[in-house]
């Protein structure tokens, strides 16, 4: 049997780690996780996975150079990350899916995740071979970022402070958990996130009346989203109805008494992917 750990080198010479399920097809699903997590985190993809294996679809699951909160060696992780990194980062894995024969790739993303796949499908140089886009608890981080901080500035100036005297890389420390109260963040990360007209403001922003990156996607796209703790800035009926109105190959499903996470509702959202893919794939 093959060890099903695999590893990647990006363009900007990282190495990444990832898990690699075959399942005897030209198909692969590659996921891209959400804020400060990993390959092996997601509970909910155990059951995908196992759903998509029996309907002979590989499953590709990444880690990304926003993986777990903080690495010391290479520094890395959410607390320190590029937004635009997730473009050299999903290329590396597209590049691998490819070398290993796979053909039709399926993009598929959770929370932040959301947000780097349409970035990607912007910007990316594999595009061409993604066949159908997954969103799962779509999120605008930009914009819960600005609803975290309430219009105060506190947070990018201490950071604009930290990087003009060449300390990049320290963490804010007038707000421990600045990036939106849940993990810390470095100067340069905080900035390239945060800043006004950042390249992340522009992903997915559901702060905004249009998702210009979006509506450019040209393939089928399927977005789940669950009812409670979500991260869409505005409420879930109008994050729905706006996805509905800017990309006509939108499929968009909310499951009830479901959190960020899909705890207890896996069954029912790996239903919908499997039919959504029996579609999209023919299987």
């Amino acid at each position: 049997m093959s060890f099903p750990i695999v590893e990647v080198k990006t363009k900007n010479q990282t190495i990444l780690h990832g898990m690699l399920l075959d399942g005897h097809s030209k198909s692969i699903l590659i996921f891209v996780h959400g804020t400060a997590s990993n390959f092996y985190e997601n509970y909910f993809m155990k059951f995908v996975s196992e759903s998509l294996i029996s309907k002979k679809i590989s499953i590709l699951l990444t880690n990304n150079s926003g993986s777990e909160v903080l690495k010391a060696y290479p520094p890395s992780g959410a607390a320190m990350e590029n937004f635009e990194d997730c473009v050299v980062d999903i290329d590396a894995w597209i590049k691998f899916a490819l070398s290993k024969g796979y053909e039709k790739i399926i993009l598929t993303g959770h929370s932040i995740g959301t947000e780097k796949i349409v970035y990607y499908m912007n910007k990316g140089r594999y595009t061409n071979k993604v066949k159908a886009v997954i969103l799962l608890g779509f999120a605008d981080s930009y914009g819960n970022q600005m609803k975290y901080i309430k219009g105060k500035n506190n947070l990018m100036f201490e950071a604009a402070e930290f990087v003009k005297e060449g300390k990049g890389n320290f963490f804010l420390t007038s707000d421990w958990l600045s990036h939106s109260g849940m993990l810390p963040k470095s100067a340069k990360s905080y900035i390239n996130f945060f800043r006004r007209n950042s390249e992340l403001s522009k992903a997915f922003p559901f702060h905004s009346s249009k998702l210009k990156m979006y509506s450019n996607i040209s393939v089928p796209i399927l977005a789940i989203i669950g009812d409670t703790h979500e991260y869409t800035f505005i409420p879930i009926k109008d994050a729905i109805k706006l996805l509905e109105r800017e990309n006509p190959l939108i499929e968009c499903y909310q499951i009830k008494n479901c959190g960020h996470d899909f705890e207890g509702k896996e069954v029912q959202l790996t239903k919908i992917i499997t039919k959504f893919l029996s579609k999209v794939n023919k299987v």
